[in-house]
């Protein structure tokens, strides 16, 4: 087992962790960023191995006011009182674990001499998908988005201090929609600052994770940037895990809300596309995609944290139902396990659907790291 110094910026629930340690890496966790506070629960109660332990709430409270946290993942949270004793004790440990979660204040000095060898950066994405107001990321706009420069900021200074200090091997994932010729000229820059510093990086590329036989359709756009002098290799798809569809990832034994409507809906039998088989819901909604029905037999669509796509319903023995929140982190390869303890800290079944959406599918990132890391 080779092991393997990491450092998570916006590490979210723990993608690359787990798929790291399911390929036979021993994770060592160096640091993490991210200010989500269900976010910063799921990863600490997970890998950190960080558990409830009695606090002084009113004492933890004012702790907590010096940092930048999120209820939502959007906006600075002003109150943090209505949390519960179990959350604000799991946040408190994981803060006084690594000093500062918050990308903008974490110190380049302390990375110094940490021997990083993968260092991972899925960076906001709502100035860039197209599912919110693209505000671009550009150095000069303090959008969500623009937090990418702050890696910038960390790896300039560390190249100043200390060359060897620098994370071996860099990688970068994000929409799809970073690659749209609004994005060009801005993910160019990115590029030729990361070549200042010595790292040489792949051009970004998608990867669907139907073409590795997942049950989701999901495209996501990967950079991998390597220190010094390396061949670049374009990465090659050769999974050969089994191929899964919608049946594979449904739990018929766990809780399922139905579909209910006061309408009088037909439904008409749509094609199929890219191993995508829908109905249409006809006279429910004038919103299109809020009338799609999908087949257990075949392939779930992107799912998305909001919008028609983050409630999908599914046709099971002629009864129409939405996807629960644990078959939304099974599409992930998330499993019952974590799931379990996401419920125990009180984590919604909205909330833990939203962690899902926003995290990478593992089997996408363990074919990535074999094709890359080995």
């Amino acid at each position: 087992m080779k092991t393997i110094n990491l450092f998570e910026a916006f590490s979210w629930i723990w993608s690359q962790h787990l798929a790291l340690k399911n390929i036979w890496f021993d994770v060592k966790i160096i640091w993490i960023s991210d200010w989500y506070i269900d976010a910063i629960i799921a990863y600490s109660i997970n890998h950190l191995q960080i558990k409830e332990i009695e606090i002084n709430k009113k004492e933890v409270l004012e702790y907590l006011k010096n940092y930048s946290l999120s209820l939502d993942s959007k906006t600075a949270a002003k109150n943090l009182n209505w949390l519960s004793s179990k959350k604000l004790s799991i946040v408190y440990q994981a803060i006084k674990r690594f000093w500062n979660l918050d990308i903008r204040n974490i110190s380049w000095e302390s990375l110094i001499w940490k021997n990083i060898d993968l260092f991972t950066y899925s960076f906001p994405c709502q100035d860039i998908s197209q599912q919110w107001k693209q505000k671009w990321f550009s150095k000069n706009k303090k959008t969500r988005s623009w937090l990418l420069w702050e890696i910038e900021r960390i790896l300039k200074k560390i190249n100043h201090l200390d060359k060897k200090s620098l994370p071996k091997v860099l990688m970068m994932e994000n929409v799809k929609a970073l690659l749209n010729k609004n994005f060009k000229e801005d993910l160019n820059l990115w590029i030729k600052e990361l070549e200042k510093i010595w790292y040489k990086s792949t051009y970004p590329f998608i990867v669907n994770s139907l073409n590795l036989w997942e049950a989701q359709n999901r495209e996501r756009v990967f950079m991998f940037s390597f220190l010094w002098e390396k061949e670049i290799k374009e990465f090659e798809i050769k999974s050969k895990h089994k191929e899964k569809f919608i049946k594979d990832i449904f739990k018929k034994d766990t809780f399922h809300q139905e579909f209910m409507s006061n309408k009088n809906i037909k439904i008409i039998e749509k094609e199929q596309k890219y191993w995508i088989k829908k109905a249409f819901l006809e006279w429910f909604s004038s919103f299109n995609a809020e009338n799609y029905l999908y087949y257990m037999n075949w392939k779930a669509p992107t799912i998305t944290a909001s919008w028609a796509q983050s409630r999908i319903k599914i046709l099971y023995k002629w009864n129409i139902i939405y996807l629960n929140s644990l078959e939304h982190l099974r599409l992930q390869w998330f499993d019952e396990k974590f799931y379990k303890k996401l419920v125990e800290v009180w984590i919604t079944e909205t909330k833990i659907k939203f962690l899902a959406w926003n995290s990478i599918n593992i089997k996408v990132l363990e074919d990535l790291f074999k094709f890359y890391l080995s």
